[in-house]
């Protein structure tokens, strides 16, 4: 049985930033997402990029292969993620919006977060109910975790020269 999560969070960053930001896929990304174990970059075009990704969720090693599709026009990007226990299709959407009048913030993005995980297997579908509060758990803290570093480093870079970026260090 298949089932969705949804997240919505203000990144007080430019749109800009944030789409390159989390675009920007490589395998120095097991330092921000705790789940993620390795991450090995297959091939990467302007408009696909191809990985395979090592997590650890429920105490089980799991292995995705993922194909991340860019639109850079619409601010967005999906992600297709395809294991041997599950399947998933999540979907990434960047809306740039404006800073309250009386905010010192420049810029301010909405992120719309909608993901659909398909379970395989019998055990797997039969408990993806009770899973399913503690993988929104997981994605929640890893997302908040996403938007505290590109808060950080849009600030350091907007406040200074060139700055690190998150694959630096």
């Amino acid at each position: 049985m298949a089932f969705e999560i949804e997240l919505e969070y203000l990144i007080f960053a430019d749109i800009e930033f944030v789409f390159d930001w989390w675009t920007d896929l490589s395998p120095q990304d097991t330092k921000l997402a705790k789940p993620l174990k390795s991450r090995e970059i297959i091939s990467k075009s302007p408009t696909q990029i191809l990985l395979r990704d090592e997590e650890v969720i429920l105490g089980r090693k799991m292995i995705f292969d993922v194909r991340v599709t860019l639109n850079s026009q619409e601010h967005s990007w999906i992600a297709e993620y395809s294991g041997k226990i599950a399947k998933a299709t999540s979907e990434y959407k960047l809306i740039s919006e404006q800073p309250r009048e009386d905010s010192r913030v420049l810029s301010v993005t909405r992120l719309r977060y909608h993901t659909t995980i398909y379970p395989k297997g019998f055990f797997t579908n039969l408990f993806s109910p009770l899973i399913k509060p503690f993988v929104k758990k997981v994605f929640s803290e890893e997302m908040a975790g996403f938007k505290r570093a590109i808060e950080q480093e849009y600030v350091a870079i907007a406040s200074s020269s060139p700055s690190s970026s998150k694959h630096e260090s």
